[in-house]
C-alpha cells in the first residue's frame, strides 16, 4: 500500500510538472486568441493553480500566483490580445540586436554574459545540444528552420513531454522506462532550462513592472513552476 501511495504521488507530481510546462509553453509563445481567452475567462488562472499544486508547489504560493493572473478575469479579449502582442514584440522580438529580453537560450546567455556582438540564433553549441537531447527522446523541434529550438516555449514544451512520458511509464509500472524519462528530464533541466529561464522570468518581470501587463503575472507563474522543477531535479525526479 505504501508503494502504491508513493507511485500515486509520483504520477501526480509528474503530471503536474507536465501540465505546468505545457501551460508555460503556450504562455510564452507569440500570444494567440486562445491564451487571451483563457486569461480573460479565468481558466488560465484556475489551471495554473491546480497544476502548480500537483507539481508540489505550496497551496498558498499557488493561490498567490493564480490571483495575479485573475486580475484580467472579465477583461475584454479584443483589448487584451492586441496589448499582449505589442508587449511581446517589444520585449522579445525587437530587431537589430536591441531585444530587451531574448526568448532563446543561446542569445539570452550571450547577453547575460556580456559577450561582444549580436547573438547568433542558429547552430550554436546550445541549440545543437538542445536538438540532440530532443532527438534522443524522439522529438523533432517545430519549425526548426525558422525558429531556434532553444526558445523558452520549445524548452517548456519538451519538458512537458518528458514529464508526461515519465507519468505514463509510472502508471504502467514500467520502472526502468520511468527512470530513463526521469534521467532525460533531469539532464535537460540542469543543462538548459534551469540555466537561463529563471533569469528570463526575472528580466520579464522587470520589463513589465512599469507597464503592469499580464507578462509579469505569467513570469510569476514561470518562477513558481521552475521552483518545483528545481526541487524535482535536485531529488533526481524520484521523490
Amino acid at each position: 500500500m505504501d508503494r502504491e501511495r508513493k507511485t500515486e504521488a509520483q504520477v501526480r507530481r509528474a503530471v503536474g510538472l507536465a501540465d505546468a510546462c505545457e501551460l508555460l509553453s503556450c504562455a510564452f509563445a507569440y500570444p494567440d486568441e486562445r491564451l487571451a481567452v483563457g486569461l480573460c475567462d479565468g481558466a488560465l488562472a484556475d489551471d495554473a493553480e491546480a497544476c502548480l499544486i500537483d507539481a508540489g508547489v505550496a497551496a498558498d504560493e499557488a493561490r498567490r500566483v493564480a490571483e495575479g493572473l485573475r486580475a484580467w478575469r472579465g477583461a475584454d479579449v479584443a483589448q487584451v490580445l492586441p496589448g499582449m502582442r505589442v508587449a511581446y514584440s517589444r520585449m522579445y522580438l525587437a530587431p537589430g540586436g536591441h531585444t530587451p529580453v531574448f526568448p532563446y537560450e543561446s542569445a539570452f546567455l550571450h547577453v547575460e554574459k556580456g559577450a561582444p556582438g549580436i547573438p547568433v540564433l542558429f547552430r550554436t553549441p546550445v541549440t545543437l545540444d538542445v536538438e540532440a537531447q530532443m532527438r534522443e527522446a524522439g522529438v523533432v523541434a517545430k519549425d526548426a528552420r525558422k525558429e531556434p529550438c532553444d526558445s523558452v516555449f520549445e524548452e517548456f514544451e519538451f519538458l512537458s513531454y518528458l514529464h508526461a512520458r515519465r507519468a505514463d511509464a509510472l502508471v504502467r509500472d514500467a520502472a526502468d522506462e520511468a527512470a530513463t524519462w526521469a534521467d532525460r528530464a533531469v539532464r535537460f533541466a540542469r543543462k538548459h532550462a534551469l540555466a537561463w529561464i529563471p533569469s528570463f522570468m526575472r528580466r520579464t518581470r522587470e520589463q513589465e513592472a512599469a507597464v503592469g501587463g499580464p507578462y509579469a503575472a505569467l513570469a510569476a507563474l514561470g518562477e513558481a513552476a521552475l521552483g518545483a522543477l528545481a526541487d524535482t531535479e535536485a531529488a533526481g525526479v524520484i521523490a
